[in-house]
């Protein structure tokens, strides 16, 4: 079994309704490999945990109506380029999580010693409506971690993210931003310039294929990305409801090194930071 064939049964089974990226990495434990899952008798598919009757009759259906040798043909036409585990060139750092993402699109700049984790990656995320204290110290911060080899990788939204990757890219840096739509769709707009100023200088990322729309359910799905691909991560501003205290728990689960900007009591903006 090559590492093309391999690739097509994880994208064949992230194509199943219902399998999501924890039990793909238990089938993957239980049969060795995914093709040897994919030919699995329902028997056999029951001893994996989480995989209940229905579930079992929704893969079985589903490999009936599917070649994954054709559907990854299909799937290059519009997706070229993406990385599954079962690629040499997958970020190390992600498969030390629970939930590897089983597709990684991208588009930019690959620098291979970030895949293989000898160049450091630090997250920097937060709210979307920073205070100018907040803007003024993400930038200086992700400059100052640009200058000395560092890579920067966020989220690419409105506030936080946005100062994180601009500071990078203005000092030179390297700098990966994490969607939560197809690489082909930019959001939020605004961001259009800064989206392929981060192509040219950096790379983008999504575990979403061409064509997805953004939606409130991919964006904590997304933080655990950069949670997962950074040796720190730190946080600038952040509500106590926040997306950002999301990331920061998910990296302290996965073992990452976790940081919070100090703030005024008096904003609520940084009740998340002191909190954490």
């Amino acid at each position: 079994m090559t590492n093309q064939e391999e690739r097509a049964y994880w994208l064949a089974w992230s194509e199943v309704p219902g399998i999501g990226s924890v039990l793909l990495q238990r089938l993957q434990q239980q049969f060795g490999t995914l093709a040897e899952a994919w030919k699995a008798s329902a028997s056999e598919l029951g001893a994996v945990e989480g995989l209940g009757v229905r579930l079992i009759e929704r893969v079985v259906k589903m490999r009936g109506q599917t070649n994954p040798e054709q559907l990854l043909k299909q799937h290059l036409v519009k997706n070229p380029c993406f990385w599954t585990p079962a690629d040499g060139e997958y970020p190390r750092l992600l498969l030390e999580i629970p939930s590897p993402p089983a597709t990684l699109y991208y588009s930019g700049l690959v620098d291979l010693q970030e895949n293989y984790g000898s160049k450091p990656i630090v997250g920097i995320v937060g709210t979307r409506n920073p205070t100018e204290y907040g803007k003024r110290w993400t930038r200086k911060i992700s400059a100052t971690l640009a200058k000395h080899g560092f890579t920067v990788v966020s989220g690419m939204a409105v506030g936080i993210d946005t100062q994180a990757h601009r500071g990078c890219l203005e000092a030179g840096g390297r700098t990966i931003a994490v969607l939560g739509t197809g690489l082909d769709v930019v959001y939020p707009l605004s961001n259009s310039y800064l989206y392929k100023q981060i192509q040219e200088q950096g790379l983008v990322i999504s575990e979403y294929p061409a064509s997805t729309k953004p939606a409130r359910s991919n964006f904590p799905q997304r933080n655990r990305i950069i949670a997962g691909l950074s040796r720190a991560v730190l946080v600038m501003e952040a509500p106590n409801k926040s997306g950002a205290l999301i990331t920061a728990r998910l990296a302290n689960e996965f073992c990452r090194d976790v940081y919070a900007l100090p703030g005024s009591l008096d904003n609520p903006n940084s009740i998340g930071c002191l909190g954490l």
